[in-house]
């Protein structure tokens, strides 16, 4: 049985980063494989702590704070993990990033991975070790970069091939976005 986490879905959830962990439970479910979801990282398979506002961002400061050891934990084991945008922000420490803020920047980002941003920070687009995830790249991420969510899949045990259907899809959401 997976385990699926995520904090607060209802406040971290800005640009639909919940989206992230319904596209695993779609492949967990095409694949028959047996996940749930609950309420403690130290136990997850999977973890996601998507964007929030700044007001969400300060009222879960204390929980926020009690998962740095876990974040640390997950980021240098590189345990199956997405964080997104303020919440990258946040744990960017434990990833051993100094964010520094800089002029706004909003814009479609189409390198390794794809995606839209709107950030003050310095931060890369994304920081990775092994399956661990730290994105200022909004919304469903796994969808939009689908050599990224197999990755992922396979990290919990699971292999999966994308359709040509899907993938052919997923590129037209991509050359629609970026223009």
């Amino acid at each position: 049985m997976i385990k699926l986490y995520t904090f607060h879905p209802e406040h971290f959830n800005n640009n639909g980063d919940q989206g992230n962990i319904e596209v695993l439970a779609a492949e967990l479910t095409g694949a028959l494989v047996k996940f749930e979801f609950i309420e403690s990282v130290a136990e997850a398979d999977f973890v996601l702590i998507g964007d929030a506002s700044r007001a969400a961002m300060r009222h879960y400061t204390g929980e926020l704070e009690d998962l740095r050891p876990a974040m640390r934990e997950r980021f240098q084991s590189g345990r199956p993990t997405l964080v997104v945008g303020s919440s990258y922000e946040f744990f960017a420490s434990e990833c051993g990033l100094i964010p520094r803020q800089v002029p706004r920047r909003s814009e479609f980002f189409d390198g390794d991975y794809f995606g839209y941003r709107n950030t003050d920070r310095d931060l890369p687009a994304v920081t990775r070790n092994g399956e661990f995830i730290a994105t200022s790249l909004y919304g469903p991420f796994l969808a939009k970069n689908p050599r990224t969510l197999i990755e992922m899949l396979a990290a919990l045990g699971v292999q999966v091939e994308l359709s040509a259907e899907r993938l052919t899809w997923i590129e037209r959401i991509r050359e629609v976005s970026a223009g």
